[in-house]
């Protein structure tokens, strides 16, 4: 059943995000998921209570406008915190900042999630998680104008790789989101003005992290 779970979400990655095998950092990580299975894996329900820190260490971003893509490493910035209980199941929250510009138009999106995982492992663990988020907020300024909305939606898909250390745990992890944000207003000679177009940011993240173990 954890084989199945693991490949329905490496099939959602390559329907609904950016395509896996184009991203360098995957790699890595498909690696040491490897060492880590043939080491020291074993599929019980860890023994312990856990909780995580972690935060990006570098991120890639693609704006989908339309019919027009542009993809750049935008400035990338956040947290998140994760309670994984004994039986392996954990809560987490996490927030996302990517700024910059592509293609002339200067961008900033704010996400915050909700994060469900499982986590199979002793002391060497594998975390697999899927987020929803409840808040996003994107901004686009276009010739000098700054269009706002809170209008959006999105998912995230995610795993995070934990190593012992000193009592605790150190963990890489690797996540990717798939936001929509819809009708971008702002007042232009007092009047509305709303864009018809939305945009969708496909958006990558390395993150590391540490985490207590009780």
């Amino acid at each position: 059943m954890k084989i199945n779970f693991l490949d329905v979400l490496l099939n959602e990655y390559n329907e609904n995000i950016i395509p896996l095998h184009k991203v360098p950092a995957l790699h890595k990580i498909t690696v040491l998921i490897a060492f880590f299975m043939i080491s020291a894996f074993h599929a019980d329900a860890e023994e312990f209570w856990r909780i995580r820190y972690s935060v990006p260490t570098s991120g890639e971003s693609e704006i989908k406008r339309g019919s027009s893509i542009a993809s750049e490493k935008l400035n990338t910035s956040g947290h998140s915190g994760n309670m994984v209980f004994p039986n392996g199941i954990g809560f987490g929250y996490s927030t996302v900042h990517t700024d910059g510009s592509l293609s002339e138009i200067e961008y900033k999106f704010k996400n915050h999630s909700l994060d469900l995982t499982y986590t199979i492992g002793n002391e060497l663990s594998l975390t697999l998680g899927a987020g929803r988020l409840v808040y996003g907020r994107g901004e686009q300024s276009i010739s000098g104008t700054s269009y706002v909305t809170e209008s959006s939606s999105g998912e995230a898909l995610f795993m995070n790789f934990g190593i012992p250390f000193f009592g605790g745990e150190l963990f890489l992890g690797y996540r990717q989101n798939n936001i929509e944000y819809k009708n971008f207003q702002s007042r232009i000679s007092g009047q509305p003005v709303i864009l018809e177009d939305s945009i969708k940011l496909l958006s990558s993240q390395v993150n590391t992290g540490f985490g207590f173990l009780f």
